[in-house]
């Protein structure tokens, strides 16, 4: 399972989705669902934009979780 840490990124830099969402462009409601993990798809283009706003890797947004 893939589990997207973007929700614990952004508290750790106290930038909230509102502020991600005006700042990259990427819907608040993508984020959200980022955030809390309700998603299965990413595109490339919106994970290339939270990325370098938040200065990190693709890694430190997605993690490989082994059941």
């Amino acid at each position: 399972m893939i589990k997207i840490l973007l929700g614990e990124i952004l508290d750790e830099k106290r930038i909230s989705q509102n502020q991600l969402a005006k700042d990259t462009g990427v819907s608040v409601s993508t984020l959200r669902n980022l955030a809390h993990n309700r998603t299965t798809r990413i595109s490339f283009d919106i994970l290339e934009k939270i990325c370098c706003y938040l200065e990190c890797s693709i890694q430190d947004i997605l993690v490989l979780e082994k059941d």
